[in-house]
């Protein structure tokens, strides 16, 4: 039987986007990344990258990207970090007026969901560091 991958951390996740001016504000504003440089592909886009969390997000430019917020949807595709606070988060999200849901799952963990300027869903939480009891 052939030895499983192996990899050593996750690098980056693409996000699809209309506009990636607006969206890359959206994150370097809200989430504290920086933008950093990217390769002149033949199609838009950026590449952030936040130093604490060490994860890269990649904006591409593409017609998928819904374009705009839409309806909360927790089980929806989304990206997951985990965070210390979520009173803190919650009040950032206020002051930038960005529609949240904030709830406790049936494992106990405190979360907060809401989108990106192109309805991408995030979520936020107090987890355990153990990833493996997750």
């Amino acid at each position: 039987m052939a030895e499983p991958l192996a990899p050593h951390a996750l690098h980056h996740i693409a996000l699809p986007t209309r506009d990636p001016e607006v969206t890359c504000d959206f994150y370097v504003r809200v989430f504290g990344l920086k933008r950093i440089a990217r390769p002149a592909f033949s199609f838009a886009g950026a590449w952030l990258y936040h130093p604490s969390a060490q994860i890269q997000i990649h904006l591409i430019e593409h017609p998928s990207a819904r374009g705009e917020r839409g309806a909360i949807d927790t089980l929806a595709p989304h990206l997951a970090m985990r965070v210390a606070d979520l009173d803190v988060i919650e009040e950032r999200l206020k002051q930038h007026k960005i529609p949240y849901e904030r709830q406790i799952n049936a494992a106990g963990f405190q979360q907060i969901f809401f989108q990106d300027p192109d309805g991408n869903c995030l979520e936020l939480g107090i987890y355990p560091e153990d990833m493996e009891t997750n």
